[in-house]
This record gives structure tokens, C-alpha cells and sequence, in this order.
């Protein structure tokens, strides 16, 4: 009966050496997820609002990542996939910005009007399988429609100059030089220009009548002082009236209610 008990006994000691074995070598066999890539879903929200369907999309890392896009976001059904690495990523969408838009932002050339540009930027941790992401485009251009009293024309070489030439990287105001002529007025007498996002009340709309000489008005501290918000998420559009003669102007904000008159400082 002993015998036999030692029989089973080492029986068993090669059977537990080879399970041991196969779990030993299951546990070393490990598969490196990260080194597999996440797939990035984005869903763009509120692009019915945008004035073109054509979307830039770019997508960065601090460790060199890079990958743009086209995206037509009608076609696409509002959605947009793709794989990218597990990694910290900065997402960027622009839209309306006549091709001017490059991974360093858009820098508007002097003499050029801004487009009608709408923008998303966000920070997206992509560690794990999937990640989904919304786009919501903001408005970030101001539309100034500018109207004389008594169908007034401005001087030729009339002009609206700031302190801002476009976006960088981020989607911010980017510093420099930004001039817009109002030489060409609509049929109705108004002129229409298209302002970036500002910083200050430093714009100044600059007039020579070839008779009381050049003039500059304030035209930043009129829109800052009417409660215009250059910090909004999507900004307002303005109608700006001027009364040359009364040296007198009115400021209206789209959606508002409110008309702000200024006697024009000059």
C-alpha cells in the first residue's frame, strides 16, 4: 500500500511541472496594447450653421504627430473617424477660411479681408480603444455693416484699421498689422467688412476728405464701450451708422435691442 502511494506520488510531480510550465508561459505572453492605435471618432455639431460644408481638420501631438484632412461634413453624415496614436492630441477645425489655414494658424495678408471663419480646438487624451470627440464650430469672425446718413459715400482710401492679423496655432488672435479698405459700397449705400477677433478697443476707421484733412475715429472704443463681448464663444455681428455731418454714431449689435449713439471723437 505504501509503495503504491509513492507510485501516485511521482505520478503527479511531472503532471504539476508541466501545468506550472503552460502557466508560466501564458502570463510572459502579453500583448503591448499601446502600440495598437485608438481610433478617434469626431462628431460635428451645429455645422448647418456653417456658411461653407468643407471642413479643415488637423490633428497634433507634442511628440510630432501630424495628420490633416478635408472633411465634408454633409456627406459624412456630420461624423469623421480615424486611427491615431495613444497620445496626448490637439484637435483643430476650421471652416470658411478660403485656404489661407495652415498647421501654424492663418495669417491674413495686409490689405486682405478676414473670412468668414469658424473654428474648434480642443485637447483629446486618445488612451484607449476609442475616443469620441465633439466639434462644435464657433464663430469667430465679426460682420460690421457700416451705413452713412444721408447716402453719404466715403473718400476714396477710407480704411479700417486693428492690431490684429489673424489666428495662430491655437485658434487665438494673432498680433500684427490689419488693414481693410471701404472703397466699393453695396447698392444701398452700406459698406460691409469682416473683422477677426479682437484683443482691445484699438480698431480706428481712417478718413481723408481732401478738405478737413485726415481724420481717425474710434471705432474699437465705440463697439467695446456698447457692451460687444470680443471674448464670446461666437461673436455678434454689428451695423455701425454714421452721421458725418452731426459728427454723431450709432452702434446696433445683431440679436440686441439696445442702440448706443456716441458724439464721433476724432
Amino acid at each position: 500500500m505504501g509503495s503504491r502511494r509513492r507510485r501516485d506520488r511521482n505520478h503527479l510531480v511531472p503532471l504539476s511541472v508541466s501545468v506550472a510550465f503552460v502557466l508560466l508561459s501564458a502570463c510572459s505572453v502579453k500583448e503591448d496594447r499601446m502600440s495598437c492605435p485608438c481610433v478617434l471618432e469626431l462628431e460635428f455639431a451645429g455645422s448647418d450653421t456653417l456658411n461653407q460644408r468643407s471642413v479643415e481638420l488637423m490633428v497634433t501631438s507634442r511628440e510630432g504627430y501630424y495628420m490633416s484632412d478635408t472633411v465634408d461634413v454633409v456627406r459624412s453624415g456630420n461624423r469623421y473617424s480615424a486611427p491615431v496614436p495613444r497620445t496626448d492630441l490637439h484637435v483643430r477645425a476650421w471652416s470658411g477660411t478660403d485656404g489661407q489655414a495652415s498647421e501654424y494658424g492663418l495669417l491674413i495678408p495686409l490689405g486682405s479681408v478676414c473670412p468668414k471663419v469658424y473654428m474648434h480646438d480642443s485637447d483629446v487624451c486618445a488612451d484607449g480603444e476609442r475616443i469620441c470627440e465633439t466639434v462644435l464650430m464657433r464663430k469667430n469672425h465679426c460682420v460690421v455693416t457700416l451705413r452713412m446718413e444721408g447716402g453719404i459715400r466715403l473718400p476714396s482710401g477710407a480704411k479700417v484699421k486693428g492690431n490684429v492679423a489673424g489666428y495662430d496655432e491655437k485658434g487665438l488672435p494673432l498680433p500684427g498689422r490689419y488693414e481693410v479698405l471701404l472703397d466699393e459700397a453695396l447698392e444701398d449705400g452700406a459698406y460691409v467688412f469682416i473683422l477677426p477677433r479682437q484683443t482691445d478697443a484699438s480698431l480706428v476707421m481712417e478718413v481723408d476728405d481732401g478738405k478737413d484733412g485726415f481724420k481717425a475715429f474710434a471705432l474699437g472704443h465705440y463697439i467695446v464701450t456698447s457692451g460687444y463681448d470680443w471674448n464670446a464663444p461666437d461673436l455678434d455681428d454689428v451695423t455701425v451708422v454714421m452721421d458725418y455731418a452731426l459728427t454723431e454714431i450709432s452702434l446696433m449689435i445683431s440679436g440686441w435691442d439696445e442702440v448706443h449713439r456716441y458724439e464721433i471723437e476724432i
